[in-house]
């Protein structure tokens, strides 16, 4: 019975194709359309064919379409021009369906405030001039992308051979995605309309308009918001709940006393997260520092809470583990180290291994890490729904840690640091009520891809030396704070130039590259240029060679295109490597080598690490990181963990 129905279905739809494929060429053809009449063609093919489609009346996409096709073509142009990563066939794909639907209806939306008299026929086409010049500009924007998609996958390193058919597909891929979106909007401008008829047989024109359109509005928000948006929360919040709950394959319980799970630990190994347990079971020991830097060691403490929660609903309890945390820490004589770093977790309880590994390498284990876990959810969905936790978690466990420090004497007190990456950056960093406060009450401290929406991070950019750029700014010539895109703005600034002042502790260190999609992401770039748009390395401007900028000086920015392209980026930012992209492996022990030994770190400056020290423990974090995170089917990402 199944196959004789599949068979009659494909008998129907054959049959009914060369009408459709024929009332298509009727209303699109390339001279009338450029290069778009081929997939929305194909989308009003389908539309003819599809019986779901085909019950909302004989036109499947809007009658007044012509504008709208040209506002979406002028959109590719923006769409495909390369922003801060190469986008591959899906990218493209997102970029080109969304931009091209943004497109449309600003081009719709002006052709009916310029020309309201003019009755949509849908038959009107542009003149064979305007019509020619813009399939030249289309070409001739997909052959500057191609040459700029090659240089930038040089800029930033990658792996990948670039190939035209990406693009291609891509584009033709998400042209038929904005054509599907136009039969929605067009399903949905039906629904409106038969509200709007329902309640003309009550009502006046003038008040049944705006009703159906509120209240059509409203229920469709309803729907999405109820049935789609809440439901995709909370499966994603269940399935992120039940891995926090299982083992990675590298991580075993640790035996030593000096790390949180041992069996001599308050803090239960099975409930400590399935990125908690990677924390606690990673890590170089004493004998693994001795080795890599062939001088005598500790043996690293690590101290990490977990989230213990009965349901994924529930409000996790910052003060108690908090607490929890310091019972850690008097048990592991985490207080009678030489340095504490106090490190924010991105999202799930992940820590890069940078970080930590590099702080233990770089104070040669004379040192404590601390953590709490703030989320189950991964980063991406934190990053959106919860910028709460990340500080108030961060918070309470450095002033629980600052009250203990107090009871110390100062000649044998602990240096207190603070450090993490993304989203963890921010949680730290914004754990101060301003960048003095940091300064008062730390040693120093290293964040790496920080987000754009950080606090303390957007102020100091804001205050930062005429002159210098967004994308380094310049801080009191390089007193406290110095911005990084390599190591060797340690030593110098954007310029080359040696900085004006020593580099005098309380050290802190804002590492971020300009390919970093992450650090430069705002809601204000769908509207505004930001500054790193205005200056050189951006507008065919090059950038001074010393910057080390591994993005397009070709870069422009675009009103919405530039905002999403780089929203986009965000999804493939880990792809690339360090240090590239939103990855920070090797340079971020070069970065936490210099907070904690000064400038002079590097060379021969007695217990700084030299550049060949740091290589040696780079390789040994990396080998570590991939042993102890690698998956069953590998990581996602060859560069990331």
């Amino acid at each position: 019975m199944l196959i004789d129905d599949t068979r009659n279905a494909i008998r129907n739809i054959t049959a009914k194709l060369p009408d459709a494929v024929w009332r298509a060429r009727q209303r699109f053809s390339f001279s009338r359309d450029g290069w778009l009449a081929v997939p929305i063609g194909a989308v009003q093919v389908l539309g003819d064919l599809s019986p779901a489609i085909r019950l909302l009346g004989p036109h499947r996409l809007p009658p007044a379409f012509r504008s709208g096709l040209v506002g979406a073509e002028i959109a590719t142009w923006g769409a495909v021009s390369p922003s801060l990563l190469p986008h591959n066939w899906w990218a493209t794909a997102a970029n080109v369906a969304v931009l091209q639907g943004i497109g449309h209806g600003v081009a719709t939306g002006l052709a009916h405030a310029f020309g309201p008299t003019t009755p949509p026929t849908g038959t009107g086409r542009l003149p064979r001039p305007a019509r020619v010049a813009m399939t030249a500009t289309t070409v001739a924007v997909f052959a500057t992308s191609i040459r700029r998609r090659i240089r930038l996958k040089r800029l930033v390193q990658s792996d990948d051979t670039f190939r035209a058919s990406d693009l291609a597909g891509g584009v033709m891929l998400g042209t038929l995605g904005y054509g599907t979106v136009l039969l929605v909007g067009d399903a949905i401008q039906s629904f409106i309309d038969a509200l709007n008829e329902l309640l003309g047989k009550k009502l006046p024109p003038v008040a049944s308009w705006p009703i159906a359109i509120v209240g059509g509005g409203v229920l469709l928000v309803l729907v999405s918001d109820r049935v789609v948006l809440r439901r995709f929360l909370s499966n994603a919040s269940r399935r992120a709940f039940e891995l926090d709950r299982e083992y990675m394959r590298g991580a075993v319980q640790p035996h030593r006393p000096q790390r949180s799970g041992s069996p001599e630990s308050s803090v239960d190994w099975n409930l400590m997260g399935r990125q908690g347990r990677a924390v606690v079971s990673g890590g170089p020991r004493k004998e693994d520092i001795e080795r890599v830097l062939g001088r005598e060691a500790h043996e690293p403490i690590r101290v990490f809470v977990g989230l213990d929660l009965e349901r994924e609903q529930d409000e996790p309890d910052f003060e108690q583990m908090a607490r929890l945390a310091i019972k850690e820490m008097h048990r592991t004589g985490a207080f009678e180290r030489s340095h504490i770093a106090v490190m924010s977790a991105a999202g799930t309880g992940w820590i890069n291994d940078f970080h930590t590994s590099g702080f233990e390498f770089v104070t040669g284990g004379d040192s404590a890490i601390v953590a709490m876990q703030y989320s189950y959810l991964p980063s991406a969905y934190s990053y959106l729904a919860d910028r709460t936790n990340p500080v108030r978690s961060s918070r309470m466990l450095i002033e629980y840690i600052l009250r203990e420090l107090e009871n110390i004497p100062e000649s044998s007190r602990p240096k207190l640091f603070v450090g993490g990456e993304s989203l963890g950056a921010y949680g730290v960093s914004d754990a101060f009520e301003s960048i003095d406060e940091l300064f008062e009450l730390t040693s120093g401290a290293v964040f790496t891809g920080t987000p754009g929406f950080a606090r303390n991070h957007s102020e100091l950019t804001k205050q930062r030396q005429k002159g210098s750029p967004e994308r380094l700014p310049l801080i009191d010539d390089g007193l406290h704070v110095r911005f990084t895109a390599h190591p060797d703005h340690l030593n110098h600034d954007f310029q080359g130039d040696a900085y004006a002042q020593k580099w005098e502790a309380p050290r802190v260190v804002f590492a971020q590259h300009a390919s970093d999609p992450v650090v430069w992401w705002e809601h204000s770039l769908a509207w505004r240029r930001p500054d790193w748009l205005k200056e050189p390395g951006s507008r065919g401007v090059p950038a001074p060679k010393a910057q080390h900028l591994d993005a397009l000086h070709t870069m422009r920015w675009m009103p919405l295109v530039t905002y999403w392209q780089l929203a986009i980026d965000q999804l493939s930012s880990k792809d690339y490597p360090s240090p590239h992209g939103h990855n920070y492996h090797e340079e971020t022990v070069a970065y936490w080598n210099g907070v904690i030994h000064g400038e002079d770190a590097g060379e021969d400056s007695g217990a700084a690490l030299s550049k060949d020290e740091i290589k040696r423990a780079a390789a040994w974090i990396h080998n570590d990181a991939t042993k102890l995170r690698r998956p069953v089917g590998g990581f996602p990402s060859k560069h990331g963990y």
